[in-house]
């Protein structure tokens, strides 16, 4: 493993250089990271909400020798840093740190709190001090509050959210589906037919829901190894997964820019790439939605040997 002094050093200077490209490159590589980074921590987020994110600082504070104070509610979690042992060896660096050293923590871990349904406020205080202030929320309107106060106290350039932030994906259990539905009425749509059918009952093929706006295939496909698929993405519908009658492995990809120029199926609404893709295991009662047009998923796999059929269904959700 290398030392944690020289990785922060490296890395320290790979913002440097990445900032000189343009700030296209930062937020590509924070995009990238919070693919990986959701392997380690979505499903404790999903399943167990600021639970979960209380108990993965409290791991974080002792794996990382962090001067950290967690304070938990049912309604958020803040997590103040008073010596952030990172930024105070970047700073100790002959180079010095890099300008933006501090964006990198929100820069992916917004992402991946955002596809979990979470909203953070992050307060860096200070670029040139190893302290910063977090509010975790499951409740958006807290979250825009809280924004709105610290904006008005430190101002934009030091206050981050991930309340606008576009993810490709987000996932979560059905029953709290409901705090989805800001983003509009064919997500309330959904998400209700989601909740309340009876999903085990319903025939194979297309359920009709709302028209064209809202509509869902059921189906039974056979599981396929993970990663021996080619990746999807669509740009009039958002896909909304969920596994009825056992597990099913969706590989997860942010798309790239040669991949969102790749020939489109306009008519289908559809594009077939191959990419390497993250692992999002779901169990029933579960979903994943994935976003136009950055998007990409590999549904129908496993993990492991497991290849029977898995019943599931997809809803398809119009895009505004």
């Amino acid at each position: 493993m290398i030392p944690s002094d020289h990785f922060i050093y490296f890395y320290n200077e790979v913002f440097k250089f990445l900032q000189k490209q343009g700030p296209g490159a930062l937020d590509l590589y924070y995009s990238r990271v919070a693919d990986r980074q959701a392997n380690f921590v979505l499903d404790t987020y999903r399943r167990d909400g600021l639970a979960g994110v209380r108990d993965y600082y409290h791991r974080i504070r002792i794996e990382e020798n962090c001067d950290l104070d967690i304070d938990y509610s049912p309604e958020c979690v803040r997590l103040r840093m008073n010596v952030c042992p990172s930024l105070s060896k970047a700073l100790d660096s002959d180079g010095g740190a890099c300008s933006v050293y501090c964006d990198h923590c929100p820069g992916w871990c917004m992402r991946v709190l955002a596809s979990a349904g979470l909203w953070e406020v992050f307060d860096m205080i200070s670029r040139t001090e190893p302290v910063c202030d977090e509010w975790i929320y499951t409740d958006r309107d807290l979250c825009l509050r809280k924004y709105r106060e610290m904006v008005a106290l430190r101002g934009p350039d030091l206050v981050r959210t991930n309340l606008d932030l576009k993810v490709p994906y987000i996932t979560n259990r059905l029953s709290d589906s409901a705090r989805f539905e800001y983003l509009g009425p064919n997500f309330k749509t959904a998400f209700g037919f989601l909740r309340t059918a009876d999903l085990k009952s319903l025939p194979l093929g297309k359920v009709e829901i709302d028209g064209d706006r809202v509509f869902a295939y059921v189906s039974e496909p056979d599981l396929k190894p993970f990663g021996s698929g080619k990746c999807e993405a669509h740009r009039a519908y958002v896909d909304i997964h969920s596994p009825i009658a056992g597990p099913e492995t969706i590989g997860m990809r942010t798309m790239r820019a040669e991949e969102l120029a790749l020939p489109f199926n306009e008519k289908d609404d559809y594009v077939l790439f191959d990419a390497k893709v993250e692992p999002l295991t779901l169990e029933p009662g579960e979903f994943v939605a994935f976003f136009p047009p950055i998007g990409g998923h590999s549904p129908g796999c496993t993990l492991g040997n497991d290849s029977r059929k898995n019943k599931k269904i997809c809803v398809k959700v119009k895009v505004a």
